[in-house]
């Protein structure tokens, strides 16, 4: 499989991998000992959105170094740029669910959860890997930009003197 492949196809399954129907909010008008079962039902649910998750991150980002490292010198990793395009847009994704992580824990503290209860540990976590993919992404995707720009012929410029440059940064 080709670079570019590999990064394009990474970048279109995790959105789909990782998606899940955010919980239901939890009515604060309910009796306390049935908020409290769903507080630690939605723990429980975010804990396993993040392991199953994880373990998809972590075999994604193993493909991802296996198939740069077998890259040949020289080869334009996305030609295309359709790897680029998937990795943005997974970004993208990836941030509007941790508005949604925002949004659920808004609504945990309107029904009433207390602020030590596991679930807001359980949601921190989740964020925590949420920012990590996105950064992840990003790092990827400008690293793929950067090393196929300078590959490009014709794309490395060289210059005599400093006026030489400073005068390029004009263009």
């Amino acid at each position: 499989m080709l670079a570019w492949e590999a990064i394009r196809d990474v970048g279109r399954a995790l959105p789909w991998l990782a998606s899940e129907p955010q919980p239901d909010p939890v009515p604060a008008d309910l009796p306390a000992e049935k908020r409290a079962e769903l507080f630690r039902i939605h723990a429980e649910a975010l804990r396993y959105r993040h392991a199953v998750l994880y373990a998809v991150i972590d075999r994604a980002g193993k493909k991802l170094a296996a198939t740069l490292g077998a890259a040949e010198p020289g080869e334009i990793l996305d030609p295309e740029g359709e790897g680029c395009e998937a990795l943005e847009k997974a970004d993208a994704y990836f941030k509007t669910q941790r508005d949604e992580l925002g949004q659920l824990r808004e609504g945990l503290i309107g029904a009433g959860a207390p602020s030590g209860h596991d679930v807001f540990e359980a949601l921190d976590r989740l964020d925590g890997l949420y920012s990590s993919i996105i950064a992840t992404m990003q790092e990827v995707r400008w690293g793929l930009l950067i090393a196929d720009g300078l590959k490009e012929p014709g794309s490395a410029r060289t210059y005599t003197s400093g006026a030489a440059l400073v005068a390029a940064l004009d263009d």
